[in-house]
């Protein structure tokens, strides 16, 4: 080994362990934090908790949507007797549902702790990240979930971060496995007896697996008390362009959010042939990736694109009421289509990269050919050859309902009601 070897050795050497010292420094700055966590959630085991108050998070506790969001609005409009409570990161959805009268505060804010500690029942979609996992101990969980398994609900190369992050000091990442492996969920929701059997093993602590329907399906088939709900985002659309036809492209995520991806280069997407095909059936495609990705680009090549849009995840938390007024749904291996299904509108499925997703990203549950009735188109000129034949010829409608009577027990609007009738009986249960 030369000199300049030997210089450039300790070099790194040196960058290491100053790497190794910054780290342990910001673990041991985290004490007093995870302290005051564990205190937190230790003393919150021990404050009665009022049956009629209950608390709801979604998304990591980012976002208002998902089943959540549709069983907290039923509460509300329903059951005014409970006093449900929305807890965010998110000031921005903070002051918009305070706008709109519904309380609703900061997850670690004094109110939001208040609030947990005295909560008699939590309800999330993701975990208990959606929400105070600190001030919960003693409260009962509700997992409401966030979709029909078409996938194993963990990764092939198991990262699994729902206990705690990467980023997270020592004493965080511990406290939080902590309280992950105390935590066993009271009820999990699934919206078929199929569904049941395939989310048992994945939630095995948990103690009931509930077959109810999502709450927010119920958007979808027009729920009552859903009757005055305004999809802004579509009338605002509707003001800048005419159209007939809406088509909404609904991909999953990839590799659990790490890193972009490009669905539409790599699969001979052209911005002028698209553009053309959708100005002649009069239509739009809205783009809106999984809540893991920001905005999904769509490759133009410069060319302004008329009509196609682009959502991210802050234009467009929730796609369900949106997906109440889409014609042709695009998507892949989204378990979003088990929920559309209850439409019985045509659906493209665009598994451009299946090989390669089963193999490196998730397995499925399925045999995909079996479970998913409608066209497999294999780059985006195969999606815009099938949209005029799924409008003008629905040749799937039977293999649909197939389908949907598989993975979808109930078919009408009352999700919401029978998730809250289940809570409802957990609780009086507890005080026996």
């Amino acid at each position: 080994m030369n000199d300049q070897d030997d210089s450039a050795r300790k070099l790194s050497e040196k960058k290491t362990i100053a790497e190794r010292f910054l780290k342990a420094l910001r673990s041991f700055r985290q004490l007093p934090i995870a302290a005051v966590g564990a205190a937190t959630y230790f003393l919150s085991g021990f404050v009665p908790r009022n049956k009629n108050l209950w608390v709801f998070g979604s998304w990591f506790g980012e976002n208002f949507a998902d089943n959540p969001k549709y069983l907290f609005l039923y509460t509300r409009v329903s059951h005014p007797n409970v006093r449900s409570v929305w807890l965010s990161h998110n000031k921005g959805v903070r002051d918009e549902l305070r706008a709109r009268g519904h309380p609703a505060y900061c997850i670690y804010g004094l109110r939001g702790v208040f609030y947990s500690m005295r909560a008699s029942c939590v309800v999330f979609s993701v975990g208990v990240s959606d929400v105070n996992r600190y001030a919960i101990k003693g409260a009962k969980l509700v997992e409401l979930w966030h979709g029909t398994p078409l996938k194993k609900l963990a990764p092939i190369q198991s990262g699994n971060d729902a206990a705690s992050k990467p980023q997270d000091s020592f004493p965080q990442r511990l406290l939080k496995d902590v309280i992950a492996q105390e935590h066993s969920y009271d009820i999990v929701t699934s919206a078929s007896d199929e569904s049941k059997r395939a989310m048992a093993p994945f939630f095995h602590n948990a103690k009931r697996v509930v077959v109810t329907g999502y709450p927010r399906n119920d958007i979808l088939l027009d729920a009552p008390w859903l009757a005055s709900y305004d999809n802004e985002w579509l009338r605002r659309l509707k003001q800048k362009i005419d159209f007939q036809f809406i088509f909404l492209y609904l991909p999953t995520h990839r590799d659990e959010g790490r890193g972009k991806i490009d669905l539409f280069a790599p699969y001979n997407f052209s911005s002028e042939a698209v553009d053309q095909a959708l100005t002649d059936l009069d239509a739009v495609l809205i783009v809106k990736g999984h809540h893991y990705h920001q905005r999904l680009e769509v490759t133009s090549h410069h060319t302004p694109l008329q009509r196609v849009h682009s959502l991210s995840d802050a234009e467009l938390p929730d796609p369900y009421p949106l997906l109440r007024n889409t014609d042709v749904l695009i998507t892949d291996y989204s378990s979003v289509f088990f929920d559309y299904l209850l439409l019985d509108r045509p659906i493209i499925f665009a598994p451009f990269d299946l090989q390669e997703y089963t193999t490196t990203d998730r397995e499925l549950l399925y045999n995909y050919d079996k479970v998913t009735p409608g066209p497999k188109a294999k780059d985006w000129p195969d999606v815009i050859r099938l949209l005029p034949k799924v409008l003008e010829d629905d040749v799937w409608r039977a293999e649909r309902k197939i389908v949907c009577r598989r993975f979808n027990k109930f078919r009408d609007s009352n999700n919401s009601q029978r998730v809250f009738e289940a809570i409802s009986r957990l609780l009086e249960k507890s005080e026996v």
